[in-house]
């Protein structure tokens, strides 16, 4: 049997990335790579999702997200679908992009092809110019990360759904990042986060340990990688953690965080 040939064309797409605003576009980019160094831009006509993923298919050890106002950092002609841009080597991306003058315009020319359904096109090349300098990658293929979307994650991360939930003033964070840092090695990767007698506890064993809060929860021991601390937006005077059935949901107005953990009942 022979396969048909491939009738789709790959069109271009121009879009101008606002230069009071590329600073902070590379920052959340930045942010992402802690997770993976693959990345996933959503750009529609009213927001822009950008997200990494740790884990498989099936198993998400940790998701974080970036749902932003695309008109605050793109200027598209008649953006009448959905643009999928999947950034590999996503460090090295970011990296370049720093070269980059915000004095001058910013050309983001993107080749793009249509799915079956006309309102969703993948990308297959990215090139950003800047007065003589050119960045340009190869776009990912949609296997290298999983396609989520906005209503999906919204029903996901419903906080409705919480089992419970506690706070950390961002002193106490700040110096529990401290801690995590001053003992970290190969064999030590785990924090555990203890509720006994309504305190909410976090500690490395023969380590340290510090109270961050009180609930009405007793007798729970969640245990998850330390180094996801460095993936949690700090604003505020505290940080609420959405504890669900098997991830905490760390979540503000633009930006959501999701680590998975280990549980026990001991």
């Amino acid at each position: 049997l022979e396969l048909m040939p491939s009738t789709k064309t790959t069109e271009k797409l121009n879009i101008n990335i606002l230069p009071s605003n590329f600073q902070d576009l590379i920052s959340k980019l930045d942010d992402l790579t802690k997770i993976s160094d693959t990345i996933k831009i959503k750009i529609d006509n009213e927001d822009t999702l950008i997200y990494s993923i740790m884990g498989t298919e099936n198993m998400i050890i940790a998701f974080k997200s970036y749902k932003i106002n695309t008109s605050e950092y793109f200027d598209i002609k008649d953006l009448d679908f959905t643009l999928n841009i999947i950034i590999t080597s996503a460090k090295k991306f970011v990296k370049n992009l720093a070269f980059i003058k915000v004095s001058e315009k910013i050309l983001m020319e993107v080749g793009h092809r249509f799915t079956d359904d006309e309102s969703i096109s993948d990308s297959r090349s990215v090139i950003v110019k800047n007065g003589k300098f050119k960045v340009q990658i190869q776009a990912g293929e949609n296997s290298e990360i999983r396609d989520l979307n906005k209503k999906m994650l919204e029903q996901r991360m419903d906080i409705r759904n919480r089992k419970w939930a506690f706070k950390i003033s961002n002193s106490d964070f700040s110096d529990i990042k401290k801690l995590a840092s001053i003992n970290s090695d190969e064999t030590r990767k785990i924090l555990h986060l203890n509720v006994d007698n309504k305190k909410v506890i976090l500690s490395e064993t023969s380590l340290w340990e510090l109270e961050v809060d009180e609930v009405d929860e007793e007798n729970k021991h969640i245990i998850f990688n330390k180094g996801f601390l460095s993936s949690i937006n700090e604003g505020g005077e505290n940080i609420d953690f959405h504890v669900f059935e098997t991830f905490i949901l760390i979540r503000d107005e633009i930006s959501s965080l999701m680590i998975s953990f280990e549980t026990t009942f001991d």
